[in-house]
């Protein structure tokens, strides 16, 4: 009802400026009929399937041509509260890219070799197997290290006995480095959370800096990203969306895990979209330059390195490039989907509309990729 009375007073207003003889801004006309365009779009493909798997809310974040359009679902919270561009979420594995971008920043800066041993990085007093001897850094970063998901000697129990107060940063290097890989390396793909969180390590020890500092430094900061955290703040905590479990059950808060480089962001669509239009190459965001070394690292975090098993799909950096077909009208699409357990999302590229696209519903199990990468492929150019 709200909508269509926002779309009925803006038909009004349009009627009354062509009745009066006073001219709509050439651009204001442009942005109103972009947005109508994307929201059928967006509403076409997000409502059958919000509807069909019965779920909370959603927020959809798309990036067009620079211009940034925020379109909610349901609700964030049990009291009803909505999604809005700031609501923030649990962005899980989405948070890899980030990783990925912060790898590649060392590469291009001639920090760390990312095919020579994993063990030259690796932190003082820590020796890998030597099976795992090696291991290479860029190994870590596109899933053929034959690292397993997560660590095999973690607490049993509730989740948040994983955290990294009970499961600490010492005790995880410790299982890297006794870890001993199953097949000759580079492995097959095999995803691998942990894989992800020893690639950050082996980076802060090549470049004297932590993840969090570089992460803040390099990406957050370049690019006005101020909601996107491992810990918010008690500000941002109020505006937390609330997870869902896939029967739809209350979710409890996902952990920061020792590895927290593969998965613990939390973030916005905002936020995302940000990060969506530096990786689209563009020269600003948010009225802020993005730097040339982050253009170049974004770049060749998203540059595909193997054929996936489905033998059309290849992997980059944790980045997946999604093979289109021109002849039917769809082109290479880029993308990294995430989940918690409360949560799913999905960021995805289209460098040929020069378009992103942010998912993010709080319920797990829910996968938002294929509508997410269903958006893309349908936005006008």
């Amino acid at each position: 009802m709200e909508r269509c009375a926002r779309n009925l007073t803006l038909a009004v207003v349009i009627l009354l400026l062509a009745v009066t003889g006073v001219a709509q801004p050439a651009s204001s006309a442009n942005t109103v009929g972009d947005e109508a365009r994307i929201r059928q779009v967006v509403d076409g493909i997000m409502q059958p399937y919000l509807a069909r798997k019965a779920l909370p809310g959603a927020i959809v974040g798309v990036s067009s041509h620079g211009r940034d359009y925020f379109f909610p679902y349901g609700k964030a919270t049990d009291a009803g509260e909505p999604f809005t561009p700031d609501t923030l979420v649990e962005i899980g594995s989405c948070t890899k890219v980030f990783t990925t971008t912060i790898f590649a920043l060392a590469i291009n800066a001639g920090q760390i070799d990312p095919d020579t041993s994993a063990q030259k990085y690796m932190p003082d007093g820590l020796k890998l197997k030597p099976g795992a001897q090696k291991m290479t850094p860029r190994e870590l970063a596109d899933f053929t290290s034959g690292m397993p998901d997560d660590p095999t000697n973690l607490p049993n129990g509730p989740l948040w006995k994983r955290g990294i107060e009970h499961y600490t940063t010492e005790d995880f290097l410790k299982w890297a480095a006794s870890w001993t890989p199953r097949t000759p390396l580079p492995a097959p793909y095999k995803y691998s959370n942990a894989g992800i969180g020893l690639l950050s390590y082996l980076v802060a020890h090549a470049t004297g800096k932590d993840w969090k500092e570089q992460l803040n430094a390099d990406i957050l900061k370049p690019l006005t990203m101020p909601d996107t955290e491992l810990r918010p703040t008690p500000e941002q905590t109020k505006r937390l969306a609330k997870g869902h479990t896939s029967d739809g059950g209350d979710a409890p808060p996902w952990p920061v895990f020792a590895w927290y480089a593969g998965g613990g962001l939390r973030s916005t669509a905002r936020d995302m979209l940000h990060f969506g239009g530096a990786n689209l190459g563009h020269k600003e965001v948010n009225g802020h330059p993005v730097p040339p070394a982050l253009t170049a690292a974004m770049r060749l975090a998203q540059q595909p390195i193997y054929t996936l098993p489905n033998g059309r799909n290849k992997q980059a950096m944790a980045w997946i490039n999604l093979e289109g077909n021109p002849q039917q009208g769809t082109h290479t699409v880029i993308m990294k989907n995430g989940g918690t357990v409360g949560f799913g999302s999905v960021i995805v590229l289209d460098p040929f509309k020069d378009a992103a696209v942010f998912i993010a519903v709080n319920q797990s199990g829910s996968d938002p990729t294929p509508v997410g990468v269903e958006i893309a492929r349908h936005l006008p150019k």
